[in-house]
């Protein structure tokens, strides 16, 4: 008997988790289900608990941020450490889900200039869009990771990727 309370136990646990299962199932969408200017709130109560957060000390105090890793969705997400919003979402070559205009990671070049037009500047590894903030990371013209930036953000990944 007490075997099979304790399997009903279980049983009814896995029901109960089953909504907080599919949640995290559901595969993101850069630009609806995260975007940058979203409070940093927000995006902890939606990604959950991160692995790691680590603090970037800049050459002055309000050059300061953090980064706040979710490798399980595949992004790491930054914000200034005197603001309350999201300047920087870093896609991980690992992540499995979408960005709001239905690009995929391992899409052709030709694909991304299907959704975004001819990038303002090209170099071999980056397309950069700087009028929306985005620069999608290439290897032999297949789509491998992006990062997408605030208006105006201060985070220095952002003064990188202008330069390269």
């Amino acid at each position: 008997m007490k075997l099979f309370k304790s399997i009903m136990l279980v049983l009814w646990m896995g029901v109960l988790a089953t909504p907080v299962l599919a949640q995290e199932a559901a595969p993101l969408v850069i630009g609806k289900d995260l975007k940058v200017g979203m409070p940093l709130q927000d995006v902890i109560a939606k990604l959950g608990i991160p692995q790691s957060i680590i603090v970037n000390r800049g050459t002055e105090p309000q050059n300061d941020s953090i980064s706040i890793e979710y490798p399980n969705h595949g992004v790491v997400v930054h914000a200034m450490s005197r603001k309350g919003a999201l300047e920087e979402i870093e896609v991980l070559p690992t992540f499995k889900g979408t960005f709001a205009e239905g690009l995929k990671l391992g899409a052709k070049f030709t694909d991304l200039i299907g959704k975004y037009g001819v990038p303002n500047s090209l170099s071999s590894q980056v397309a950069r869009y700087p009028e929306t903030g985005m620069y999608f990371v290439l290897d032999k013209e297949v789509l491998i990771s992006a990062k997408v930036f605030a208006r105006n953000s201060n985070i220095f990944d952002l003064q990188l990727m202008q330069k390269k």
